[in-house]
């Protein structure tokens, strides 16, 4: 899924991977043809399955990230469009996601539906987990909670690349938020255990000047989040993207069950830059 404003796709692609469609169907061996294959960086807008320290062999599922999706379109009229997406069942997990989307005409932002479905014969428990890959240069603001359980409201993913050495670099408060820098070529993640779910970049478009793009999701408490967070940045050392995670909680789903969460979206053009206070 891109994201064009005003003639520029604000989503990252990852131009190695731009045309190919993976012939998943005669994958007899899952995990084989999963470590054939990769991690495939495709971009855009998508949902995965948190927490990641349960997938297998180090990458995103194979039928939801790489398998061929079926297209719905529900609604096409003047005012209001809402596209349905639905994944392959997943032969390693059992899940099926759907991703709904929904563009009105009398609003600014538009949702996005993550939903989860069990669709095996034994009890599943995962976590819808929204990720979207966003052109750099950019800073991102997220809210901190007060008595977070992190230093300073922010948590270090240490395994990922500099998180732990380039942090103060790279990370600084804004008031009641903390702000990411996601300008350089820097591998590092960071997220926020905070009772707001959102995610505010601040991005500079070559030709357009300062946009900015919000994900919103609804916070769940008290209940368990697949990395302890909510909300989450990850910049990218390979290639000019970041990326803007928001989480829904990590849920336990009895065969046939289903769950799912509402994210809104927005884009917006900026002239001087945000100021966060109470």
């Amino acid at each position: 899924m891109g994201l064009l404003w005003r003639g520029h796709d604000l989503f990252f692609t990852q131009p190695e991977r731009e045309g190919q469609i993976p012939d998943l169907a005669p994958a007899g061996d899952v995990r084989e043809a999963k470590r054939t294959l990769g991690f495939p960086l495709w971009g855009g807008d998508k949902t995965w399955l948190a927490p990641q320290g349960r997938w297998t062999d180090g990458a995103p599922f194979l039928d939801l990230d790489s398998g061929s999706w079926a297209l719905r379109v529900n609604r096409f009229e003047a005012d209001l469009g809402v596209v349905e997406m639905t994944s392959p069942v997943c032969r390693e997990t059992g899940v099926q996601i759907t991703r709904t989307v929904t563009v009105a005409a009398d609003r600014q932002d538009w949702s996005v539906t993550h939903r989860l479905h069990n669709a095996s014969a034994a009890e599943v428990e995962w976590g819808p987990w929204s990720v979207t890959m966003v052109l750099r240069p950019a800073d991102v603001y997220l809210p901190r909670q007060v008595d977070s359980r992190y230093p300073n409201g922010v948590k270090t993913f240490d395994e990922e690349g500099e998180s732990t050495t380039i942090r103060d670099r790279v990370v600084s408060d804004f008031g009641e938020a903390a702000v990411i820098q996601c300008r350089d070529a820097h591998a590092f993640k960071y997220g926020v255990d905070a009772d707001q779910g959102w995610l505010l970049a601040v991005l500079n478009v070559p030709g357009i000047g300062l946009v900015g793009f919000r994900k919103q999701v609804p916070v769940y408490e008290p209940t368990t989040y697949g990395h302890g967070c909510i909300a989450e940045v990850y910049n990218s050392d390979r290639y000019p993207y970041l990326e803007m995670e928001a989480h829904g909680p990590v849920t336990r789903l009895a065969p046939g069950e289903s769950f799912e969460i509402e994210e809104r979206q927005a884009i917006f053009d900026l002239t001087p830059p945000p100021i966060i206070g109470p």
